[in-house]
């Protein structure tokens, strides 16, 4: 119907009709883009809220994991770390055969850390999400991801890497009898496994240079953990500070 006036208008070379009706689509425009901006910028910002409590419930249940995997970590190094001892002193004694053989099914065990991070992917990639943080906001997000990013290398190769070689074809260890055991601090059933066992004397065993290697590179390995594990909890730590002063 506008489009009509205006030809009629025209038809009629009456322009002051034609520049009013010119400023009225120009008015609406205008108005109907800044509605529309508007709009785009209030659905941006409920995102941006949405996504801080997200990450908010995302680094609550990486403590829980970083307290997981620190406990469980922590305990696997005692166990072989004692056992290692006893096999470089080279003691002799069923006392320390009974360690030395629950160190060496420890060396099944290896742990790593797997981390909530789809509030930060998006909170450091999404445009619309970045434009509405501060410049130490996204400075904040974008360490945290990195060393994220870092700790999950570094995890994989802790958790992989006492396992390529396989240290149950030395031959003075043996197989015993199935077992069906539970770990719960894994929160999962293990599923039917054989025992093994040191079948020659410690005094042997100390002399055997890949057995002590297997324990050496396990050690070494998973040791990595527990300073990684100190490393993200400073930086869920920084980003829950950053996140309450906010408020």
């Amino acid at each position: 119907m506008l489009f009509s006036r205006v030809k009629n208008h025209i038809i009629k070379a009456n322009w002051l009709a034609v520049l009013i009706d010119f400023l009225i689509v120009v008015v609406a425009v205008f108005v109907g883009m800044q509605l529309s901006n508007y709009i785009t910028t209030q659905n941006s910002r409920a995102d941006f809220s949405q996504a801080l409590e997200l990450l908010e419930k995302e680094i609550e249940i990486n403590h829980l994991a970083v307290a997981k995997v620190d406990k469980q970590a922590a305990q696997s190094l005692q166990i072989v770390g004692d056992t290692l001892d006893i096999l470089l002193s080279c003691s002799d004694s069923d006392a320390n055969r009974v360690l030395v053989n629950q160190g060496i099914n420890e060396l099944r065990n290896t742990y790593g850390i797997y981390l909530r991070r789809h509030a930060l992917q998006q909170l450091t990639s999404n445009s619309q999400l970045i434009t509405h943080q501060t410049e130490q906001q996204r400075q904040r997000f974008t360490d945290m991801l990195i060393r994220f990013d870092l700790t999950q290398v570094n995890s994989d190769l802790a958790e992989d890497h006492p396992l390529n070689k396989r240290f149950e074809d030395n031959p003075l260890l043996s197989v015993g009898p199935r077992l069906s055991l539970s770990y719960q601090d894994r929160g999962e059933d293990t599923p039917h496994i054989r025992k093994i066992k040191l079948n020659a004397p410690i005094d042997v065993a100390c002399k055997d240079n890949s057995l002590i290697k297997a324990f050496v590179t396990w050690e070494r390995w998973q040791g990595n953990l527990l300073p990684m594990m100190a490393q993200i909890r400073n930086e869920l730590h920084a980003t829950e500070a950053l996140l309450k002063a906010r408020e």
